[in-house]
């Protein structure tokens, strides 16, 4: 069954996956989201050389919360992906905005330019309770 089925397309939706290449955006239907992000962010420029971001957040296929949370260089919250099932695509937002996305393997958007990811400092107490808090949520 379609995913567009649980998400209509806006006629403004229809006209952003318009201008992606064909091959993207027929990966609308499969990934409804991840192919407007994608367009929304289709005409934005590549993040400045040496640019360091406040915040990175790292999304996994139909994650409604960041897998990943980095704000100032310092782990706030981790959510281990489930071993046994496989990520169907990755999504990096970087202070607010798409960077990154990926689907079935295959690069749709990258506007990470000349990004230094920031060293990020992990509190060992607050990994444990983000590990436990996923494994109870399964």
């Amino acid at each position: 069954m379609s995913s567009s089925k649980f998400y209509p397309f806006s006629d403004y939706d229809r006209k952003q996956i318009a201008k992606l290449p064909p091959d993207i955006a027929a990966l609308a239907d499969k990934y409804p989201s991840e192919i407007l992000n994608t367009a929304d962010s289709w005409d934005n420029l590549p993040f400045d050389a040496n640019y360091l971001p406040k915040c990175l957040e790292v999304y996994s296929s139909d994650a409604d919360d960041a897998n990943i949370f980095v704000l100032n260089g310092v782990l706030k919250d981790y959510v281990p992906s489930r071993a046994e099932k496989n990520t169907s695509s990755i999504t990096v937002m970087i202070d607010g905005e798409f960077a990154y996305i990926e689907v079935e393997g295959r690069q749709v958007l990258n506007k990470l330019g000349g990004i230094v990811l920031p060293q990020v400092a992990i509190n060992p107490e607050l990994l444990i309770q983000s590990i436990l808090k996923g494994e109870n949520n399964d």
